[in-house]
């Protein structure tokens, strides 16, 4: 298991956040400062998130039905 989390100062300023509370987040925002959860060989959280990511529905919605449609023989690259 492995979790990757947004950390709020860089790692060369240990001995400074000791003394400023402001680079101490609250316990309370740890659940916010996750960025994803890795478990069993996978990534939970950006498999989800970078899911069609540039995808531009907006973009294609002009277009007719059949071509707003892909099968997966159409996902091939040609070479």
């Amino acid at each position: 298991a492995a979790v990757v989390y947004e950390s709020p100062r860089a790692a060369g300023t240990a001995a400074y956040a000791q003394r400023c509370q402001y680079l101490r987040p609250p316990w309370w925002e740890a659940p916010r400062r996750v960025l994803d959860v890795g478990f069993l060989g996978r990534w939970w959280l950006l498999r989800r998130r970078l899911r069609d990511y540039d995808v531009n529905d907006e973009e294609f919605a002009a277009l007719p039905e059949r071509l707003r449609r892909l099968r997966p023989h159409q996902l091939r690259s040609h070479q």
